[in-house]
């Protein structure tokens, strides 16, 4: 496909649920090497789409569909050679506000695309009361030239090409820690929010979005894990939300969605992946959250004053370097195709099993909630096959335990 313009980036969706695919660009006369299409974690049923893949100014591209795959689409998107549009200025930050905010005004909206031919808004904002806190990775360009572009991309992406209206995060970072405004909230000071502190309606978790906040990192953080001001605004962001929001950072509830009632139970500061099957945040930023919820409660700790005046004794006490201790593991209702595997730990922490049949392919499944008895479901097993199995356990400061290798056989 030639689109006539240079490519900044390209979005690949099909209807079903087939999942691979893969894409190549051509630079001049050479084509590049095909490159798998991943997810963008943005869950819509019924529809597959993959993140926007960077295409470094490319003449062209090809697409290779997964079998079964039907109806696909694809766009090309460029958001940095065309004329610059001219953008009213939006509203300043609130004043005393904690988390400086890039604005929407600020790294381009093009507000025109929220709109449908008759000027109605296609996505009318809805405000609850904050329940749960979200992390995502957008699966875009690590490294980033132009990360304002991106995020101009990834609206065009969501709001025009994916049909929401809008873009699907109420924040984004970058990797040189900007916090950028996503969904649409009003014209009052307060991103995400509106002039009474209710969060925006966005679209990042499957039915779970009223009252959930979603966070967005820009990049691909599967192996890659954050860089050190991206994830420091990470967790000043999370602070502030989680401060002014009344949420245990260390805790976990139950979020009822005011929509449909459905509810969830998990983490208050979760990972895409606690709530549906995806990908999202990217395993290498997954496995910090146990230690980003710590250090969101230590900034939040660091900003409560009181105003008596007492006498004290301060004792420094020292890091938390123990990991939990586990025990009791090992698998129960095993099937032809299943197995459980449980364990107990002596403190809350995650879960994680890894099992194979080879230790060259290592598969896993892990739950970030913080439990004390662990209960992890491993499905898909080939039948009448030995598979070897470990557990591990994170604790809220980040301290992880392995357990030693075991095995079970599934049945015919």
């Amino acid at each position: 496909m030639t689109p006539g313009f240079p490519i900044d980036y390209v979005g690949v969706q099909w209807d079903g649920d087939a999942s691979g695919g893969a894409i190549r660009f051509q630079h001049g006369a050479q084509w590049g090497p095909w490159a798998e299409l991943t997810g963008d974690g943005v869950e819509v049923a019924g529809t597959v789409a993959s993140g926007l893949v960077w295409g470094a100014d490319a003449a062209a591209y090809q697409v290779r569909l997964p079998v079964g795959a039907a109806q696909p689409r694809a766009v090309a998107i460029n958001t940095t050679d065309g004329p610059p549009l001219t953008i009213g200025a939006g509203p300043g930050d609130a004043a005393g506000a904690a988390v400086s905010v890039i604005r929407r005004s600020e790294w381009g909206a093009d507000e025109s695309l929220r709109f449908d031919a008759l000027g109605n808004e296609i996505w009318p904002t809805a405000y609850y009361p904050a329940q749960k806190l979200t992390v995502h990775h957008t699966a875009t360009l690590n490294g980033d030239p132009d990360p304002a572009a991106t995020v101009r991309a990834i609206y065009r992406y969501h709001a025009v090409d994916r049909g929401f209206g809008d873009i699907g995060y109420q924040y984004l970072i970058d990797e040189d820690g900007r916090t950028y405004e996503g969904r649409w909230s009003g014209t009052d000071p307060d991103p995400g929010h509106d002039a009474t502190g209710l969060v925006v309606t966005a679209a990042h978790v499957g039915g779970y979005n009223s009252g959930n906040v979603g966070a967005a990192l820009l990049g691909t953080l599967t192996t890659q894990g954050p860089s050190a001001p991206a994830r420091s605004a990470l967790e000043s962001l999370l602070a502030d939300l989680a401060s002014r929001h009344g949420l245990d950072p260390m805790g976990s509830s139950t979020f009822t969605t005011p929509v449909s009632g459905a509810k969830w139970t998990g983490p208050n500061i979760s990972g895409h992946r606690d709530w549906e099957a995806t990908e999202c945040p990217g395993g290498a930023l997954y496995t910090l959250l146990p230690a980003i919820r710590s250090n969101v409660a230590a900034l939040m700790s660091s900003t409560t004053t009181t105003t008596t005046t007492t006498t004290t004794t301060t004792t420094t006490l020292p890091a938390d370097t123990r990991p939990p201790v586990i025990s009791s593991v090992g698998a129960v209702n095993v099937t032809a195709t299943s197995a459980s595997v449980r364990w107990s730990t002596d403190e809350t922490s995650t879960s994680r099993v890894e099992y194979w049949v080879s230790s060259a392919t290592v598969l896993s499944i892990q739950n970030g909630a913080l439990v004390t008895a662990h209960d992890m479901k491993i499905s898909g097993l080939a039948r009448r096959t030995k598979y070897s199995y470990r557990v591990s356990s994170t604790d809220a400061s980040g301290n992880t335990a392995t357990s030693a290798n075991f095995s079970f056989t599934t049945r015919k």
